[in-house]
């Protein structure tokens, strides 16, 4: 697809990209959990110290990004979600199938019930697809859209 904002993306490398991308999600809430920064005694030099001899700033800096990290592909879905009526159903199918990991059919089986609507297997991946190439154009991480 050209276009003259994106440029010259590959739509299938760019919307395997961003599943990815969503995929890691656990990822980074994980080390988030691990990196949590714990202040303990001072020490001699009068600034604060966890007990571990590297750089007190860095376990910071390093649970800060993981927290980060995890937040922002939560709110692609999210900010997918409030386009549009129709794009609330897109940013559902990712939240609910990369974040949190559902398969196909419970997914479409949650969509069906809570949009009150039926929606075919077949309607379902295509919608899937819809879900991945909009929400890669929206995510503010570069990375995710392959260029050709």
């Amino acid at each position: 697809m050209v276009d003259s904002v994106f440029g010259n993306l590959d739509k299938e490398a760019t919307k395997e990209a961003f599943k990815e991308y969503l995929k890691e999600w656990k990822k980074y809430k994980l080390k988030a959990m691990q990196n949590f920064p714990g202040v303990k005694s001072p020490s001699m030099d009068g600034q604060p110290n966890d007990g571990t001899p590297h750089d007190p700033d860095q376990k910071f800096v390093n649970h800060a990004e993981a927290e980060y990290q995890w937040r922002e592909r939560i709110n692609c879905c999210k900010n997918l979600m409030t386009v549009g009526e129709d794009e609330e159903i897109l940013g559902d199918i990712l939240l609910h199938r990369f974040i949190k990991g559902w398969s196909a059919i419970r997914t479409m089986n949650y969509i069906n019930e809570h949009y009150n609507a039926y929606m075919s297997e077949r309607t379902f991946r295509m919608k899937q697809e819809q879900a991945l190439w909009e929400g890669a154009l929206m995510c503010p991480d570069d990375s995710v859209r392959i260029k050709r």
